[in-house]
């Protein structure tokens, strides 16, 4: 595994992860019960768009909004999961598999790379579910993820937290017999992906961003573009 020591949110880490299958899509790709998702072409044309145009696309999904609300409360509940298992979290970055073709973005992490720790802050009668019924397995394709990019974890910390309600905590391991129907999707899929950024790129010109940079930046900023064209190479115009 590879890591990067980047803020999670910042336009680095999202730089980072622009066309790029990472743990918290993999559900896209596989199900729970490890068979194809029916999400998984929609999301490899995603990912092709943020290859052609180097834009994260993750506005599109809410996923800004799911980040910073849990940067919010992410302090508190990692301050009470250091306090009650006496240890230190690190900050988890970014991480990709050898080849760079996957990645994942654990919340924290044990001090040596050992050990994942997900961190999530959920409303109430999500936390209530999670004390009551476990998480299911709503998160096993990203906490199995994580495990499969981020080799050297021997196990994944879910933690959920609420100000007003008991913290709950699962242990994950690696769980072989998903992992092997996961690996073996994940493959698949990015070798799709390739093939087919390979194939939309020879079609025309794209206006691409010159830098890559977060939603919010994206959104409110001014956003310089770059055309590429594959005959013709590129032309320094910008919009």
């Amino acid at each position: 595994m590879k890591f990067y020591d980047v803020v999670q949110g910042s336009g680095e880490w999202y730089r980072l992860r622009i066309g790029r299958p990472t743990a918290s899509n993999f559900h896209r790709i596989v199900t729970p019960k490890g068979e194809p998702s029916k999400q998984a072409l929609p999301y490899l044309y995603r990912l092709v768009a943020e290859r052609l145009l180097n834009e994260t696309l993750d506005d599109d999904l809410g996923f800004v909004k799911y980040v910073r609300e849990g940067q919010e409360r992410e302090p508190q509940a990692v301050a009470l999961f250091n306090f009650t298992n006496e240890v230190q979290l690190e900050p988890g970055g970014f991480i990709t598999t050898n080849d760079g073709r996957l990645g994942a973005s654990p919340d924290r992490m044990l001090k040596g790379m050992r050990e994942g720790v997900e961190v999530k802050c959920p409303a109430p009668q999500t936390q209530v579910k999670y004390l009551l019924d476990g998480p299911g397995d709503d998160y096993r394709a990203q906490v199995q993820g994580h495990l499969l990019v981020a080799d050297q974890f021997q196990a994944v910390h879910f933690y959920t937290y609420h100000p007003q309600m008991p913290p709950y905590h699962k242990v994950t391991l690696p769980d072989r017999h998903y992992q092997a129907a996961l690996r073996s999707a994940l493959g698949a899929f990015c070798d799709a992906l390739d093939v087919m950024y390979e194939r939309a790129k020879a079609l025309g010109a794209y206006a691409v961003t010159r830098r890559a940079v977060a939603p919010g930046e994206l959104a409110y900023g001014e956003s310089p573009v770059k055309i590429v064209n594959p005959e013709q190479g590129e032309d320094d115009a910008s919009a």
